[in-house]
């Protein structure tokens, strides 16, 4: 019990978004009145795809937290889970292309190459892991992604008609 307060939480967080080293923070037993959210922004942030990747992904947070989001020792599995996870997420809805914006259609082929292997990291971290808090999201097989990212996006018909 080190008497960390909430204000103490909120600087950590900030520490944290920078962290490359630090791989383990226990905070029970503390006067955090809400960890997660203090740090779950840091660890998970799922409000883009590029906010889910820069998220810390090497920094396992045990306190009033869920543990399953780095809890591979590798972050680039982490970071992969993490992201096919918003991408499962969102195709729950078929909203992932509404968030493509204005990007090229060239890179098309790139972002399906890395669906699946974001598809393979999740699949490692939770066969590996068995992180149950991340599981429930990953049912979507990467195929019903590169499906809803055809089928609703316009720039896809563009370059199937130039081929």
């Amino acid at each position: 019990d080190n008497r960390l307060n909430d204000s103490d939480a909120a600087l950590m967080g900030n520490a944290l978004r920078s962290n490359t080293t630090l791989r383990y923070l226990h905070l029970h037993g503390n006067e955090i009145t809400n960890v997660e959210q203090s740090l779950r922004l840091v660890l998970y942030d799922e409000s883009s795809l590029n906010s889910a990747a820069d998220s810390n992904h090497i920094c396992i947070v045990v306190g009033h937290l869920y543990r399953g989001s780095n809890s591979h020792p590798q972050g680039q599995i982490n970071r992969g889970a993490k992201v096919y996870r918003l991408l499962s997420i969102r195709n729950q809805s078929m909203s992932n292309v509404k968030h493509f914006g204005n990007i090229d259609v060239k890179i098309l082929p790139n972002m399906l190459e890395a669906m699946q292997r974001y598809h393979n990291a999740a699949s490692v971290h939770n066969s590996v892991y068995n992180a149950h808090s991340f599981r429930r999201n990953f049912d979507v097989e990467p195929v019903s992604i590169v499906y809803e990212t055809l089928r609703k996006w316009d720039k896809a018909m563009e370059l199937c008609k130039s081929m």
